[in-house]
């Protein structure tokens, strides 16, 4: 059998044949639409985020500031550093809640609102006594030692870095 001869008897032959032609490559630009919905979902996104962070940032600032007073106040050590630690905290307070709800609190009141807006126990059972202590203290012959010192100071870094508005509400 030549080359010439039909195979099946309809009259085709191999040499009619033609090369599979191969459609074009996708381009990568320009995209389809939908990636540019996704790009724009993925931009607002990014936006809310970035947004959310710098106002949770601003809003935490001042904590951020009375931790670092609080750890000035600690590498201090000293008898006047240490009576400011009830200004610092009051302050601190002032900045969170509405003046007429914390402003007049002070004895028990302005411990268990300490220990109530960071979810605690501190300052009414042990630190509440060293705090008054110290803020009234005008000789450091009374002056609370250094256990009660150091309990204190870690009451109050404790409240500075976990009090929340949420926790205390209606005063």
């Amino acid at each position: 059998m030549d080359a010439e001869t039909p195979m099946n008897g309809d009259g085709g032959s191999l040499q009619n044949l033609n090369d599979i032609v191969l459609p074009e490559a996708v381009p990568w630009w320009p995209p389809a639409p939908g990636w540019y919905v996704l790009a724009a979902l993925l931009v607002l996104c990014f936006g809310y985020i970035l947004v959310r962070r710098l106002r949770t940032r601003r809003r935490n600032r001042y904590r951020k500031l009375a931790l670092l007073e609080l750890a000035a106040i600690r590498q201090q050590g000293s008898a006047e550093a240490l009576q400011s630690l009830p200004g610092l905290l009051k302050r601190t307070a002032l900045s969170v809640w509405p003046r007429e709800q914390v402003a007049s609190l002070s004895g028990l009141e302005w411990y268990r609102f300490l220990d109530e807006s960071a979810d605690m126990d501190l300052f009414c059972s042990q630190a509440g006594v060293t705090l008054e202590t110290m803020a009234y203290s005008a000789t450091t012959e009374t002056f609370p030692g250094k256990m009660e010192r150091d309990l204190l100071l870690d009451a109050s870094e404790h409240w500075l870095r976990n009090h929340s508005a949420d926790n205390r509400g209606g005063g």
